[in-house]
């Protein structure tokens, strides 16, 4: 996931909006704040995402005053990451709804030809 802009409306002195590519959704941002909560370098900022919102920093202090040294790199990572994880989830679960509908399919063949699964 890319970071493609901060958004000047909704940012001020003490909060970033990063709006990324593709969209950042409830789903990814969940996953990533997991994964910033356990990074050193993440540890001072805070995060969180409004519906209809990109990713929003808080840094509590002066934005200038933070560390931004591969700041940008750091947090596109971790959102990679996170896509990659509901991406992961997603194709599980869509391959285990597949897997019981082909299994009940099967149980109800055997059921009505009388003949064991194996």
């Amino acid at each position: 996931m890319k970071i493609t802009s901060i958004n000047r409306k909704e940012s001020d002195e003490y909060n970033l909006e990063l709006n990324t590519e593709p969209i950042l959704t409830q789903a990814v941002f969940d996953h990533f704040q997991l994964q910033a909560a356990r990074d050193a370098r993440l540890k001072l900022i805070a995060f969180s995402k409004l519906e209809n919102s990109g990713l929003i920093m808080h840094t509590g202090a002066l934005i200038d005053s933070v560390n931004c040294d591969g700041l940008a790199s750091l947090i596109e990572d971790l959102l990679t990451s996170a896509e990659s994880m509901v991406a992961r989830a997603a194709a599980n679960q869509e391959s285990g709804s597949e897997n019981n509908r082909k299994d009940s399919i099967i149980e109800a063949a055997a059921k009505k030809l009388g003949i064991p699964i194996k």
